[in-house]
């Protein structure tokens, strides 16, 4: 059995992966907090507060639910601006084979160091600072099947 996929890394899919791993952290919890907080105070002292804390309140508010995503897609845009490329990517018995441009490397399963399996998408890792993202639509219909085959190499390249 094979599994074969041509993308283009976009914007959005980098800027998925950092939502996801900024909300799973302790920056996360933090974030989730100051929402909840902000909503808190704006209901609780909206009726009562001056104009200039109303827009303060707005402001903290606004800071982590639109500011903050922006300046993460800002720096995802950077990313995905260097690698232009498209990437074909091989899941076969044997391991993945990875095409880039010119550049053809191969992983053999024992060498994938670990799948990150979220809702929206699929990450690969096979360096330490190396990936490949698999979005949802990309995996199209394939997604459960894939992650079934993924999941039955890594288990036997492990034991």
């Amino acid at each position: 059995m094979e599994f074969r996929y041509r993308y283009r890394t976009k914007p959005s899919d980098i800027w998925q992966v950092r939502m996801y791993y900024a909300y799973a952290s302790y920056t996360g919890i933090v974030n989730i907090i100051c929402i909840v907080a902000s909503v808190i105070l704006i209901v609780t002292m909206w009726e009562t507060a001056a104009g200039w804390f109303r827009v303060l309140m707005l402001f903290f508010l606004s800071l982590f639910t639109i500011i903050q995503p922006l300046v993460i897609y800002s720096a995802s845009k950077k990313q995905a601006a260097d690698n232009t490329d498209e990437i074909e990517i091989v899941f076969n018995n044997s391991g993945i084979e990875v095409s880039i441009a010119d550049k053809n490397e191969s992983y053999p399963w024992k060498d994938v160091i670990s799948v990150v399996i979220k809702p929206t998408l699929v990450i690969i890792y096979t360096g330490t600072n190396r990936g490949y993202i698999l979005t949802n639509s990309v995996l199209n219909k394939t997604r459960k099947a894939f992650l079934e085959f993924v999941d039955e190499h890594r288990i036997r390249e492990r034991v």
